[in-house]
């Protein structure tokens, strides 16, 4: 139950944080913004958990790497792709990964997520539909191509968390995840961004608020929470991001919800509610 809470909180945390990042682009480029976050978030890591830091092992490291490095791979292929397509176009295809995370380890490791699971993981892509407007129509395009892949990486991502935090310390991997992305932001703001500022200190309390509660707090607490959640059932909570950003929108900047978006709320949340019902359901059925 634990667990659940925190991926509750980085739902909700990620889902707010829309409206700063809003906020941020206006100041930063993307890889600046991402490297400002993660380096700062690394450092937090390690104020609070150096001695666990000091104490891993080159495999634990090995292993945050590659989590870095699909997680940039994730959010700069989104990013990029928003040049091409609309928000809620985007939004809903990176969405998907909650349905890809089962159908993957159904196919590759041969092990069947449940009906429940399937159910509910259709439920927040349906959900999703509905709350991203209607930016569906129109032909496959580039921007389409570069979300898809940021949908399969953030499935990949999950799923490798599921597994690297059986066998290694979740704060030594989120430590090297966050400096192995920070690494890979810097390298790529300089070869294709331009700056005309490093620091700016009329975003500073957006960029504090990103870096503190949905950097250090969020990507962290996800893979210590994850070595206990199933990746499915982890990705279909994480769902509730976007209804979260939607209440955000709404009550921070004013913006409107048609009835379509809100049932696409009411789907989102019957589908998280499945995922937290099928451990007991299964029980009862054992008991009888």
């Amino acid at each position: 139950m634990l667990a659940d809470l925190g991926l509750f909180y980085c739902a909700f945390f990620w889902g707010v944080s829309f409206v700063s990042m809003k906020i941020l682009v206006g100041f930063y480029p993307t890889c600046w913004i991402l490297f400002l976050r993660f380096t700062a978030g690394a450092a937090l890591i390690y104020l609070f958990f150096h001695k666990r830091v000091n104490k891993s092992i080159a495999h634990d490291f090995k292993s945050g790497v590659v989590l870095g490095f699909l997680l940039f791979l994730a959010l700069v292929t989104q990013t990029v792709g928003l040049n091409y397509i609309g928000g809620g176009r985007s939004a809903f295809i990176s969405a998907t990964y909650v349905l890809m995370v089962p159908l993957i380890i159904w196919a590759f490791k041969k092990i069947f997520p449940g009906r429940v699971t399937l159910i509910a993981a259709c439920l927040c892509v349906l959900g999703m539909y509905l709350l991203t407007g209607d930016e569906m129509s129109g032909t496959f395009n580039f921007g389409d191509f570069l979300t898809v892949v940021c949908a399969l990486t953030f499935a990949v991502q999950v799923i490798l968390i599921g597994k690297y935090t059986q066998g290694c310390d979740p704060i030594t991997l989120s430590f090297a995840e966050f400096v192995s992305l920070a690494f890979f932001a810097l390298v790529s703001s300089f070869l294709f961004e331009t700056r005309e500022e490093l620091l700016n200190i009329e975003s500073l309390s957006e960029l504090l608020f990103t870096i503190i509660m949905c950097t250090f707090g969020c990507y962290m607490i996800q893979i210590c929470a994850q070595k206990f959640v199933k990746p499915a059932r982890a990705t279909i909570i994480m769902s509730l991001e976007s209804v979260f950003g939607l209440l955000s929108g709404v009550i921070l900047l004013g913006e409107k919800v048609s009835l379509r978006s809100g049932l696409g709320c009411i789907l989102i949340f019957v589908a998280v509610l499945a995922a937290e019902l099928e451990p007991f359901i299964k029980l009862k059925r054992a008991r009888s």
